[in-house]
């Protein structure tokens, strides 16, 4: 089977924002909850030293999601070439 990179790096970057979001408006509405979640996967470290305590900044959310998109997007693509490469 192959794969069509662009139309597979779409859609990772598409589902890569909505997680984004939500755990931006997550941090917004229920920051401990959050905290508590990433506190879980990093089973022995303790991150009370990392809680935040900046407001939201839109400029900074806008930043962040326009990178972490570009960053999915060429990561998933150049994958999806490569799978396509070896899959021969």
């Amino acid at each position: 089977m192959m794969l069509k990179p662009y139309a597979f790096a779409n859609a990772f970057t598409l589902v890569s924002l909505a997680i984004y979001m939500v755990c931006r408006i997550l941090s917004l509405l229920a920051p401990e909850f959050l905290f508590n979640i990433s506190a879980s996967w990093f089973h022995t470290f303790s991150l009370a030293s990392l809680k935040g305590t900046i407001p939201f900044d839109l400029g900074m959310f806008i930043f962040g999601a326009v990178t972490l998109s570009v960053l999915v997007w060429v990561t998933v693509y150049a994958g999806a070439l490569l799978y396509n490469r070896w899959a021969r």
